[in-house]
């Protein structure tokens, strides 16, 4: 037995090994979140920064929103980024990398999307509308530099040191590829960015990535909170509600009458209805108004007041020798808004909700009693 371990006490004496160290990423929230530290960042400089699951609110007091292109994905959710952004929000789209699911050490991709196909019909006939073109190359002759992906960034007026690789990339206005493309919409403002490496948390804190994120930050028309959106996508039920509504509401409609029918009541119906409610003007006024957005979002209303005002607009030009200015830059210097929404409110028909409606509204008010 001794000379048995004698023996494997000199064969183990004659092994070596080797000890090698791996990266396995982030832990905790920052594994699931790949841009906490992006979050944390403008944190610091007084930015609130809403960061959760699903499709934000977007309303005033939100001034920038972070997307992924692939998350914009229904008609729903370009129309209502298309609203926030006309009266002044920040949209800021990340082209590729932007997903919430890719893993910084193991699994992102550099340059994964190489084409258009990728996204929603509905986000390629939004940005098309609105001018913004792309371009997309998968050869390495093509003028993309492989070995030094690190480049200069012009921004604002600034110059930043970024690292970025991407095979698709926004045109600017010259037709020229660049990295990130930020253009006026209406009232607010859109930004593309070719490639999420610069502002996920493994490389934000190298070049100038945080000087940037902050810059694309401080571009926004107006100062409010700022969400990072990840993890967007249709539930059952909202693709249910989408695209089958009128069985949604039938249904809907049956099961309350069967309730209504069958749950016992603790006395007997009181039928009564006194006179003041049957002739309340409040009511007459409510019907009235449902019936009209029922059938056509009310432009028999809205039709016989923008001919009134245009009719007006045109009577002051003419009276003021402007006959060849442009009818609604008049307008919008009596009235005190600007030039694109005097046109929406003049000429947008189906306002998609009773909000977009009520600032319609709000603006023809205002048209209306500043013209004479």
């Amino acid at each position: 037995m001794r000379g048995m371990a004698l023996l494997l006490m000199l064969l183990l004496a004659s092994c070596s090994y080797d000890e090698t160290t791996k990266e396995t990423g982030h832990k905790g929230k920052a594994r699931i979140n790949p841009f906490l530290a992006a979050e944390r960042f403008l944190e610091e400089y007084d930015y609130e920064v809403v960061s959760k699951p699903g499709w934000p609110e977007l309303d005033g007091d939100m001034s920038m929103a972070v997307f992924p292109a692939s998350a914009i994905t229904a008609k729903a959710y370009v129309n209502d980024l298309d609203d926030w952004v006309y009266y002044g929000g920040h949209a800021v789209i990340l082209l590729d990398g932007g997903e919430s699911h890719l893993n910084d050490w193991n699994g992102y991709g550099f340059a994964d999307t190489y084409n258009l196909d990728e996204f929603s019909e509905a986000f390629l006939e939004w940005t098309d509308d609105a001018g913004f073109e792309f371009d997309s190359f998968e050869s390495d002759s093509d003028g993309r530099d492989t070995k030094d992906p690190t480049e200069s960034i012009v921004s604002g007026g600034e110059e930043y040191e970024v690292f970025m690789e991407a095979y698709l990339q926004p045109l600017n206005q010259e037709g020229e590829r660049v990295m990130i493309e930020s253009r006026s919409f209406g009232e607010g403002r859109v930004t593309f960015v070719a490639e999420a490496r610069p502002f996920r948390n493994r490389w934000i804190g190298e070049h100038d990535h945080a000087e940037l994120l902050l810059a694309i930050a401080e571009s926004s028309p107006y100062h409010g909170s700022i969400a990072f959106v990840r993890n967007v996508s249709l539930s059952f039920w909202s693709l249910l509600w989408e695209r089958a509504w009128p069985a949604v509401v039938a249904l809907i409609l049956l099961v309350v009458f069967w309730l209504w029918k069958s749950l016992p009541r603790s006395g007997p119906l009181d039928s009564h209805e006194s006179v003041s409610d049957l002739r309340a003007y409040d009511h007459h006024l409510e019907a009235l108004g449902d019936f009209h957005w029922r059938l056509d979002r009310a432009q028999g209303l809205l039709r016989p007041l923008r001919e009134g005002i245009l009719e007006r607009a045109q009577r002051l030009a003419l009276a003021t020798g402007n006959r060849e200015t442009d009818v609604f830059e008049l307008i919008a210097e009596r009235a005190g808004v600007s030039r694109e929404r005097v046109e929406r409110a003049m000429t947008y028909e189906r306002p998609k909700d009773a909000g977009a409606f009520t600032r319609l509204i709000a603006d023809l008010q205002a048209i209306h009693l500043s013209i004479p």
